[in-house]
């Protein structure tokens, strides 16, 4: 045990010197509207063209995602690094979470979050599982892109606004 303990550890430590991408995802199950910021974000395929990210199995979000049927990637600017945060804690209430955030719906009923780069609309495709989360591939329905500006990294422990 204290050898697994001790690789998830070295895993961490070593993931956190390689830059990742930053999205926030919303969704809806219909009694439910959050939103949960991402780190494994990565495109799949381009016939059908699909994306995929990670979701830990205990996060809120994870039940809305399985329930819902249609789920909204957002790609925030360099700029943007309290929305990140603000998605990534997970103790606040749906009504919290958007407090304050500019966003409109999607035709499906999904937030839309105002002054991103990109908007991705997406269709469930699939679901994995993988350990302690789920790997979520989606299908991409629509794409909007909305600013010509450097999207936000993460690296280190820290948002990298490049």
């Amino acid at each position: 045990m204290a050898s697994e303990d001790k690789r998830a550890e070295d895993l961490i430590n070593v993931m956190r010197q390689i830059p990742f991408p930053v999205t926030v995802v919303t969704a809806s199950n219909g009694s439910s509207t959050r939103g949960i910021t991402i780190g494994s974000f990565t495109s799949l395929s381009m016939e059908p063209p699909l994306i995929s990210f990670n979701v830990e199995k205990e996060s809120q979000m994870h039940e809305i995602l399985q329930e819902c049927d249609s789920f909204v990637v957002q790609i925030p600017h360099a700029a943007q690094d309290e929305l990140c945060t603000r998605f990534a804690l997970p103790d606040q209430s749906d009504e919290e979470q958007f407090e304050g955030i500019a966003y409109r719906l999607s035709e499906k009923g999904v937030p839309i979050l105002e002054d991103v780069v990109a908007v991705l609309e997406c269709s469930p495709y699939k679901w994995v599982d993988a350990g302690d989360h789920t790997l979520i591939i989606g299908e991409v329905e629509k794409v909007e892109i909305l600013k010509n500006d450097p999207a936000i990294l993460y690296l280190n422990g820290a948002y990298l606004n490049m």
